[in-house]
Parts: C-alpha cells; sequence; structure tokens
C-alpha cells in the first residue's frame, strides 16, 4: 500500500495510507485528521479507559461431558442446532483446483447419520470468486436457510428441508442487508444524531434488548464514546469515554440481568468489562495481533447465565477462541475446550457442538453440555 507522510511528532515519521479508490473524500479526510491529530496530541489524550481498572478475579471450569459424535475426514465450520436440536447444520470447506466451494451437511443426533443437502458441484453454480456459507438460520424445527455467498457483495438464500434431504427454494440476495425500518425508528427517537452517523452506529453495533443498541459512532466530527441508545424509554446513556483514536474498538455486547457485557479492543489489548449500575468493571484481558479481527458471539442463555466465546482473528487464519461462562458468580473461561474455532449450543443448553483446530483441517465434536445450575 503506498503511503504519504503527513506528520511528524518527536522526531517520528507519521505515515498514513493514501486514499482507497471509492472512499467518500469526507470520511476519507476525517480519518487523515484523526491519525494527524492524535501524532499532536498530549499523553493524557491517548489514556486507556481501563488502565487503572483493577482486574476482578475470574475462575475456570469444565463445561462439556461425554463426546456423541466425530467428524474428521474434512474441513467443518459454521455449526448450527434446529430449535429441537434434532439436526445440526454445518458446512465443509474444500479446493477444487483454485476455487474455493462448500459443501451443506446435516447431522441427524437421532441416528447419528450425516447427509449432504448441498454438494461442492452445486456450490459451484453460486461462486464469482468462491462460494461458502455466510450463515444458517432455522425457519422451523426441519427447514434450513443456508445464506452462500459468491465471493462479492452478492449470494443467495436456499431453503432445504432437512429430514427430506431437498432443495425446496433459492432466491439470489444482497448480503450487504438495508435496515430502513429500524433505522427510522431509532432516528425518530434521536432526532440529534444525523443520519449517517446513526445508520453507521446501529450497522456496526449490538443488540442488548427491545429497541436497545450498544453502539460507537466511528464519523467524521463525532466521538468515539461508547453509548446505549434505549429507543423504548428514549434515552441516550455514555456508557464509556473512549479516545478519538480508538475508532471501531466497540467488539460486542450482550446483556445480563441488569448488567452490559461489553468487549473493547484497541492496540495489542482487548478488553472484557462490565457496566451495571453506572460502574464499569474489568473482568477480563488478553492480547491480540489486529483488534478490529476480534469479535464476540454469544451462544445460549439461561435467566443470568451466558456462554459465549470471543474470536481472535480472522477466519482463514488459525486462531484461539476463548468460550467462557458468565452468571451472577462473576466469569469463569471454559478450560476443557481448546483450540476452537466456532461452535454452537443447543436452545435447551444441553448440547455443545465445536469446530477445533486439528493440524491445518477443522474438525467436528459434539459433546453433552454441563448443567451449571
Amino acid at each position: 500500500m503506498q503511503r504519504t507522510v503527513v506528520a511528524c511528532r518527536k522526531g517520528g515519521i507519521l505515515l498514513v495510507p493514501r486514499q482507497p479508490a471509492g472512499q467518500s473524500p469526507n470520511m476519507w479526510r476525517w480519518i487523515q485528521s484523526v491519525v494527524v491529530a492524535a501524532s499532536l496530541l498530549p499523553v493524557s489524550a491517548w489514556a486507556n479507559p481501563f488502565a487503572s481498572l483493577p482486574l476482578l478475579p475470574s475462575g475456570e471450569t469444565m463445561a462439556t461431558g461425554k463426546t456423541l459424535f466425530t467428524l474428521e475426514n474434512g474441513d467443518y465450520v459454521q455449526p448450527h442446532f434446529s430449535p429441537d436440536s434434532r439436526y445440526l447444520a454445518f458446512a465443509r470447506e474444500l479446493l477444487e483446483g483454485s476455487t474455493e466451494l462448500t459443501e451443506i451437511l446435516a447431522l441427524d443426533l437421532k441416528t447419528l447419520k450425516v447427509k449432504t443437502l448441498l454438494d461442492a458441484k452445486a456450490s459451484r453454480e453460486f461462486a464469482m470468486y468462491r462460494s461458502y456459507v455466510a450463515g444458517f438460520s432455522w425457519k422451523d424445527a426441519t427447514t434450513l436457510k443456508a445464506s452462500i455467498s459468491d465471493g462479492d457483495v452478492n449470494g443467495v438464500d436456499l431453503i432445504i428441508d432437512a429430514a427430506a434431504g431437498r432443495l425446496v427454494e433459492k432466491k439470489p440476495i444482497s448480503l450487504v442487508e438495508p435496515h430502513g425500518d429500524r433505522n427510522a425508528e431509532f432516528a425518530a427517537v434521536f432526532p440529534s444524531l444525523p443520519p449517517p452517523v446513526l445508520d453507521n452506529a446501529l450497522a456496526n453495533g449490538f443488540k442488548v434488548g427491545n429497541k436497545k443498541y450498544v453502539v460507537q459512532k466511528n464519523y467524521w466530527k463525532q466521538d468515539n464514546h461508547i453509548w446505549l441508545l434505549d429507543a423504548e424509554s428514549r434515552k441516550m446513556v455514555k456508557l464509556i469515554e473512549i479516545p478519538d483514536i480508538w475508532i471501531y474498538s466497540l467488539r460486542g455486547a450482550f446483556a445480563s440481568g441488569n448488567a452490559l457485557i461489553l468487549l473493547v479492543a484497541y492496540g495489542p489489548e482487548a478488553y472484557l468489562v462490565r457496566h451495571s449500575g453506572g460502574k464499569l468493571e474489568l473482568l477480563y484481558r488478553f492480547p491480540v495481533k489486529n483488534y478490529q479481527q476480534v469479535g464476540m458471539q454469544v451462544e445460549s442463555g439461561r435467566g443470568d447465565r451466558m456462554l459465549f466465546q470471543i474470536i481472535t482473528g480472522p477466519g482463514y487464519e488459525k486462531r484461539e477462541n476463548y468460550f467462557f461462562l458468565y452468571d451472577k458468580a462473576g466469569l469463569k473461561k471454559i478450560k476443557d475446550v481448546t483450540a476452537i474455532y466456532d461452535l454452537d449450543v443447543d436452545s435447551a443448553a444441553k448440547l455443545v457442538c465445536f469446530t477445533q483446530w486439528k493440524n491445518d483441517k477443522r474438525v467436528l465434536v459434539v459433546r453433552e453440555l454441563k448443567d451449571f445450575r
């Protein structure tokens, strides 16, 4: 990438990438101004909002029991249980020549037999650069919706009868989905937020309840603090003051009882924090390579008890994710499952399926999940 010298600070040269083609000029000028201004700011303006917080004690726990099923002859991702836990949908990634293709499979958890719902040859039809599963969702106990990306910005929704192993419908889609109704509702409640700012905040924010989002604005001439937007009570509450240079540092959020659990990352470190009753507490910290590739995925919950994983890197890279249990007693890291790539917990929180690195492939494992009560 070509770079331009834009400022110096204490003898150091600050390099900024040149504007990419298609980048909004105003947004690009804002990014440059943030970098330039940051080089000239006093040290206090870089202050880490979590540096002075004591790290609360956390524990470890064993989460899984008997292994019910293992599949090793492939490279498996995206496990997703059906609502009644009868079926487990998952994808297999594979190469045909230089093209990455996908297969969609389903495990019948009653018979422990695997059936192919879409083979690699059929997935080639949907590939512009490659084809892969962007996401699964179940419409009912046996009807699976698989969103297939073409490796660009488009794709197709496949509606599949998992019990019969039959394709019911396919519908072209754009993977850049509009959220007009939601944004219009929030715009009516928060008119002080310019529409582009609100759109960007909601698109990159996290739903934490009915008409509630935790957001960061990440926009030109706006602060980068972390806010709670509550459209139902018509309140906008500042949760954490964030330095301007910490753009896109909010990486995940969920609600547990009256508390909000937030994942924030910047530079070489990420922070898991709890916001409750106006008080901020540090639950966990860990090193990261690229903070904007860190994420959180909430798996299951019963009341104030939540299972979630923290994703530490991009999907194409071998990485170690973290699997946690959070409840009123605090945070516990689940230690009996390692080398996790991704996972899913069934709706009854009795089964867990994870894909796990073994050499350069990801194996699929289904285990019983312990009752944490």
